[in-house]
């Protein structure tokens, strides 16, 4: 019977924490602050300034990128944009001689009713640095899925903070009274 109740009030602990985070928290736990200012303003410059990443671009892709720059303004927002961080993966692969690093973003600036997507893959090898090996930008006048993500993320966190107090209050109420049902059994015994 403790076993069992350690084991559900470990995963109830585990669901209170993740219930707590917000999509940020939890995106600054898995990828550093700075690393997400840095893919931030490189999503940025791609839009901003597209000749100026060529220092950054795999230089298998560095020339196509370069003939497709003049396209990328009409896909990005005018003027002043925000832009955040909708998603990152990362995976790496280590075999004997060769240590391969990726990371997968997903970069969303906003403007004037305009959304930009912009996906990024960095690829390195070895001890290499990380450069980008593919990428797309994509303007829309509706919010992006990756967007809908983090509001649907967010709405399920707050969902969370009220709910688990909840569910902590009843579990705790149905073990108070089972042990006092417990108690007063053996006590008529």
């Amino acid at each position: 019977m403790m076993r069992r109740f350690h084991r559900y009030g470990c995963a109830v602990a585990m669901f209170a924490a993740l219930g707590g985070c917000s999509f940020q928290a939890a995106l600054d736990k898995l990828v550093s602050p700075e690393r997400q200012k840095e893919v931030v303003a490189i999503a940025e410059r791609f839009c901003a300034d597209p000749a100026n990443v060529k220092f950054i671009l795999h230089p298998e892709i560095a020339n196509s990128t370069i003939e497709a720059a003049p396209a990328l303004p009409r896909e990005c927002p005018e003027g002043k944009a925000t832009w955040q961080l909708a998603s990152y993966n990362w995976k790496t692969n280590v075999t004997p001689g060769l240590k391969q690093r990726q990371e997968e973003v997903v970069v969303v600036g906003t403007s004037a009713g305009k959304w930009t997507t912009v996906s990024l893959r960095f690829y390195a090898e070895n001890d290499g640095p990380m450069q980008v090996a593919e990428w797309n930008v994509l303007g829309s006048k509706t919010k992006p899925p990756a967007l809908a993500f983090v509001e649907q993320y967010e709405a399920g966190a707050r969902t969370m903070r009220i709910a688990l107090p909840i569910l902590l209050l009843a579990i705790g109420g149905i073990i108070f009274w089972l042990v006092r049902r417990h108690r007063a059994k053996k006590r008529a015994a």
